[in-house]
């Protein structure tokens, strides 16, 4: 590996082979996570036969990790769209993020608690990252749904990140003399959020007037910069990446009034189309190494554990009871096919790698992390072509008639004149 071209011919292979599992995938519907991860342990069996050794990567997963959330999140945010009619699916997939993550976290720490020989506030930490829904597959996977219930998939897997990285950060950091968790949490949020709204509408007024060609990757690097300084003080900064997302896709509901004047409609459309381009093109580079990276470099030893497996059974059928749930008795809908879009990935294993870098200690067998990450892409995976991508809407957010056109208005009358068109 010493050699130049050799690193960077396998590097291009991966990018085209990373391609071609995401056109296979938008058929097939097989996340490419699958394929992605398939291709690092094969990889890891190849070098290991050869009798080679498989440099420490380590550091550039948690690295590409950190890059990958934060670009994954950002094309997330500018898929979004805000309009008083979406406020019920809003509210509904804040409600869903906040409640399945506390059910799913107590009821793993349980299983944790009672197989690993540990106190349950350790377990309760220790279950974090098996708790986080991944915005980075839900993102890609939710294509062929439609609009309203894409948006929801988006919004509560983002938020699933946010709160978890959140929840994971504040128990770290530990809450300040006389302070409780949630008096801390809600001061992290109230300063977060607050931070985060008024730096969004500056960074967008201020690229606005950038007349350089040079202005894109100023300002992915000045959202950077942000993002991790507030990680660094453990606040949650990754709300200054959805904010900035939503403002910049939602100018019309942001800039309003006076503020209206400040910002020109045809500039903003064409910024937004093409930092759409870059992120998504960021977004499938950086998930296309991160996760090979995590193939290759997992431990396979002991993956075949029958204890490892049935732990990731049970944890499995804790994410998709609680989901089930949740969606049943909050959301009001029907719980096929959203119940079992909840695949785990980057975040969770981002979270188990800061684990063992803070701690120095293994919280639980990789072998588990491996199996609920395959398991729950898989379970998706089946859930998107039982339901295939008709137009009924299986969410029925709306509160008069479940149905989707009142959701999917996004302010632009053309919608509804097309709907209203006899066929």
């Amino acid at each position: 590996m010493d050699n130049p071209y050799i690193v960077i011919i396998l590097a291009s292979l991966l990018i085209v082979f990373s391609y071609i599992f995401t056109q296979i995938s938008k058929y097939t519907k097989i996340p490419s996570v699958i394929f992605l991860i398939g291709t690092g342990v094969a990889a890891q069996y190849g070098v290991k036969s050869m009798g080679m050794e498989i440099p420490d990567l380590t550091q550039h997963l948690g690295l590409l990790g950190i890059i990958g959330l934060m670009m994954i999140v950002l094309e997330g945010a500018l898929d979004i769209k805000i309009h008083r009619n979406k406020i019920r699916t809003i509210l509904a997939a804040f409600a869903t993020s906040v409640l399945i993550l506390g059910v799913t976290n107590s009821l793993i720490a349980c299983i944790l608690y009672f197989t690993q020989s540990i106190d349950f506030m350790t377990a309760f930490f220790y279950a974090i990252p098996l708790s986080v829904v991944s915005s980075a597959i839900v993102i890609p996977s939710v294509h062929t749904l439609i609009p309203a219930k894409k948006e929801f998939m988006i919004l509560e897997a983002t938020l699933s990140d946010i709160f978890g990285i959140m929840l994971f950060s504040l128990w770290i950091k530990e809450p300040s003399a006389g302070q409780t968790y949630f008096e801390a949490i809600s001061l992290n949020i109230i300063i977060s959020v607050g931070v985060s709204v008024l730096l969004s509408y500056f960074l967008v007024y201020i690229f606005l007037k950038i007349k350089t060609e040079i202005k894109f990757f100023l300002f992915l690097a000045i959202l950077a910069l942000l993002f991790s300084i507030g990680e660094y003080f453990h606040y949650s900064a990754l709300i200054i990446i959805l904010i900035f997302g939503l403002v910049l896709n939602n100018t019309h509901a942001f800039f309003k009034g006076f503020l209206k004047n400040l910002i020109d409609p045809e500039k903003v459309k064409e910024i937004r189309h093409e930092f759409v381009i870059i992120t998504n093109e960021s977004s499938f580079l950086i998930r296309t190494f991160f996760f090979v990276v995590f193939g290759l470099t997992m431990n396979l030893e002991g993956l075949f554990n029958p204890e490892a497996i049935i732990i990731a059974v049970l944890v499995m059928m804790v994410i998709f009871f609680s989901r089930a749930l949740n969606l049943k008795l909050f959301i009001k809908s029907t719980i096929f096919p959203q119940m079992l879009i909840a695949p785990r990935g980057l975040v969770t294993i981002l979270l188990f790698q800061k684990i063992v870098e803070h701690y120095n200690v293994i919280p639980f067998s990789e072998a588990i992390l491996a199996w609920v990450i395959i398991g729950t892409n898989l379970i998706m995976m089946l859930g998107l072509i039982a339901s295939g991508s008709s137009e009924e809407d299986i969410l029925r957010l709306n509160v008069r008639d479940g149905s989707s056109e009142d959701i999917d208005f996004d302010g632009d009358l053309s919608s509804l004149e097309e709907k209203s068109q006899p066929e």
